[in-house]
């Protein structure tokens, strides 16, 4: 005789398994980090390296104290009043072109910097200064293809700047060259061992690099000097998930929300390590927050809150997702994700012996969902264990054609067949399994007890 689901219990520890298969493993998720903030300096030594002018020489010196005061806007008004009163048959020297192209960088006027600075480089291509400045101006302007040329030619013209490094570095690490942009820090902080941003650079690096223990290593380092930091904090787990180091990176993660970090994303992180290796109230209430549950809540983080009722209804937490339930009953969901709460609270009630409110939901999840395959077979076999055959039929059969259903379903339709003693039908459906799926050898002792039953049958 065939025996699939004779218990509701059965029946409930079957659903959750087949329902809690999705929730997402610690090792899937990831920390949201902010972009560093990179304030890379402009160098002027190179301003007077190239000879100039007499005429060059006398404006020089009569800018002079604007530059040394840094008053770049006194700077580039002088500049542009001798500039109008050239002879326009006298181009600037390459030098000069330089100085007011740094000018326009240090007033973040970065298109008018590059003009200058081509103009620098036409007259001078050997200039290493010039492509550094213009490097880094197309570097401001987010125009990564044509600044990495200019950088590398001046690293080859001989500049061995720290500035120049870094700003490579972040090239690299921007562009998915995580190794280079290493190396590219690592020598910035030779030659700048102070520079924090240059530490941070190689930190991220290091992190992408999946270089764990010297990542590790450093952003302990840093945490001693920061231990305020949010974001350092983050980094830390980060490099603790890579590491499947779980309750490490559930513990920066809290650190880092203690210290203010509201990214929702990292809100939704902390609470699946918590689901799993930590506080499910505690995940519970990260997970349904405001910042969370917004108006326009991200399909993934709707997501992760159908899983963690999953896991919840998995692991038999019913206050923890009674909590959950209640406090997603009003957000603004999708359809298809409150059909997968509503299989959820049928499996509770299915726990509590409240069959009644296990069938209003699983109903409720196929008007939300009409193809939710889990909600229309656990409607099913709530049906059949009711001794309702003729609506868990209805329901078997609507099962069917649906995605990797049908031959679970046959099975129920079965099971329901030789409950009413069907077993000429029950008999036939068992065929069509084994004929779609040969490997069912298991079947075939119960199709021989049903023959026999047939056989003997008065």
């Amino acid at each position: 005789m065939i025996d699939m689901f004779f218990s509701h219990r059965k029946y409930l520890a079957v659903i959750c398994i087949l329902f809690a298969s999705t929730v997402t493993h610690a090792s899937n998720i990831s920390i949201a980090l902010a972009e560093p903030s990179w304030s890379f300096l402009m160098d002027n030594q190179a301003l007077q390296t190239v000879e100039l002018s007499p005429e060059e020489r006398s404006f020089l010196r009569e800018i002079q104290p604007f530059l040394e005061a840094t008053d770049y806007q006194a700077a580039e008004t002088a500049f542009n009043k001798w500039v109008s009163e050239l002879d326009k048959d006298s181009p600037l020297s390459a030098s000069m072109s330089l100085m007011r192209g740094q000018i326009y960088l240090a007033n973040n006027k970065d298109s008018e910097a590059i003009k200058a600075l081509k103009l620098a480089i036409e007259g001078r291509p050997d200039f290493a200064p010039a492509h550094r400045s213009i490097g880094l101006a197309y570097l401001r302007q987010d125009q990564p293809l044509d600044a990495r040329p200019h950088l590398q030619k001046a690293i080859q013209l001989g500049d061995q700047s720290a500035q120049l490094y870094g700003q490579l570095a972040y090239l690299n690490l921007q562009s998915g060259f995580a190794a280079s942009a290493v190396a590219g820090y690592q020598q910035a902080l030779f030659l700048d061992a102070d520079n924090e941003e240059w530490s941070r650079g190689l930190l991220y690096a290091l992190t992408r690099a999946q270089a764990l223990p010297q990542a590790q290593a450093m952003v302990e380092q840093l945490l001693e000097s920061e231990p305020n930091d949010p974001e350092l904090w983050l980094l830390r787990s980060q490099i603790a998930l890579q590491q499947d180091k779980h309750f490490t990176a559930l513990g920066s993660l809290e650190s880092a929300l203690a210290l203010g970090d509201t990214k929702p994303a990292n809100l939704v992180t902390a609470a699946q390590l918590h689901m799993t290796s930590g506080s499910p109230e505690r995940a519970v209430e990260l997970m349904t927050s405001d910042k969370v549950l917004t108006k326009n809540i991200k399909d993934n983080y709707e997501q992760a809150i159908v899983q963690a009722a999953a896991w919840l209804a998995q692991q038999q937490k019913w206050p923890t997702l009674t909590t959950l339930l209640t406090r997603t009953d009003k957000a603004n969901l999708t359809a298809e994700s409150r059909a997968d709460l509503a299989v959820s609270r049928a499996q509770m009630a299915i726990f509590r012996n409240n069959y009644a409110r296990a069938e209003k939901s699983l109903k409720q999840a196929i008007t939300q969902n009409p193809t939710h395959g889990e909600a229309i077979m656990a409607l099913a076999d709530l049906l059949r264990g009711q001794k309702r055959y003729q609506q868990a039929t209805m329901y078997y059969q609507r099962a069917e054609p649906l995605p990797g259903l049908e031959e679970r379903a046959l099975l129920g339709r079965a099971q329901s067949e030789i409950e009413q003693r069907n077993y000429d039908t029950a008999l036939n459906i068992l065929g069509t399994v084994v004929r779609n799926n040969p490997d069912r050898t298991d079947l075939r002792a119960s199709m021989h007890s049903l023959r026999n039953l047939v056989r003997n049958r008065p």
